[in-house]
């Protein structure tokens, strides 16, 4: 209730009590007035006391604005086991080879390529006039037969030179072995093997660039070719610059 009005209603009680009241003496109406305006002054003192007891009492926290999101904690990254896989460059060809060199696969003779050392792309792989190369294999078998040791081979399939000197055509980084068996083992399906070749570059070339030697190798059994990774080396004269 407004103070006015709260005035006016304490002003007429009054007068009504003053005016009932038997046998009391007159009162002065200005006496009347300074008595209601003194009862309405406690009464606003007092309102006034209960609203400050009602608002609490501040502090120095900070309140977050609504929406404001919840941090939070970022998880510490797990590390990733280290697997090593064939590059994507001419020396491994397809992941997975089949029989011989057509489309089709025989499904008895298959095998994955897990991986290359020296990997394509790395420095290892340009080699001097001369100098010699191992480049190894780890073959997988994926298909249905084992690769029995006694009648399995590995051999130099195919050599490619890359060259603009029509001369250098010819030459050969001499692979050896030229052919091989297993090692004495059979290795069943699911199970893997190592097998290699030592390059070695031609001592001399013709031109002013680089040449690029591509030697690829097979698995043959029964007279089927498959298993067909290649590497490609690439042979630079003393003082040549890759």
């Amino acid at each position: 209730m407004k103070k006015s009005h709260l005035m006016y209603f304490l002003i007429v009680m009054m007068l009504l009590v003053g005016a009932c009241a038997p046998g009391q003496a007159t009162t002065d109406p200005q006496e009347v007035v300074q008595q209601i305006e003194n009862a309405v002054a406690l009464t606003v003192a007092a309102g006034d006391a209960l609203t400050a007891a009602a608002v609490p009492l501040s502090t120095n926290t900070p309140v977050p604005p609504p929406n404001t999101p919840v941090p939070t904690l970022t998880p510490f990254p797990t590390l990733t086991p280290f697997v090593v896989t064939p590059g994507p460059g001419p020396g491994n060809g397809t992941g997975t080879t089949g029989g011989g060199a057509g489309p089709t696969q025989d499904p008895r003779y298959m095998c994955q390529l897990i991986d290359q050392v020296p990997l394509d792309g790395s420095p290892d792989l340009i080699i001097k006039t001369g100098q010699k190369l191992d480049v190894k294999w780890t073959l997988k078998n994926i298909g249905t037969k084992k690769w029995e040791a006694a009648t399995f081979g590995w051999i130099v399939w195919k050599e490619t030179v890359r060259s603009t000197i029509p001369s250098n055509d010819l030459l050969s980084t001499s692979p050896v072995p030229l052919s091989i068996g297993l090692g004495g083992v059979d290795i069943l399906p699911k199970e893997w093997v190592e097998l290699g070749v030592e390059l070695t570059a031609p001592a001399a070339f013709d031109g002013h660039d680089p040449i690029y030697i591509t030697v690829q190798m097979a698995l043959v059994a029964h007279g089927t070719k498959f298993c067909t990774p290649w590497v490609q080396v690439e042979i630079i004269r003393p003082g040549m610059t890759p």
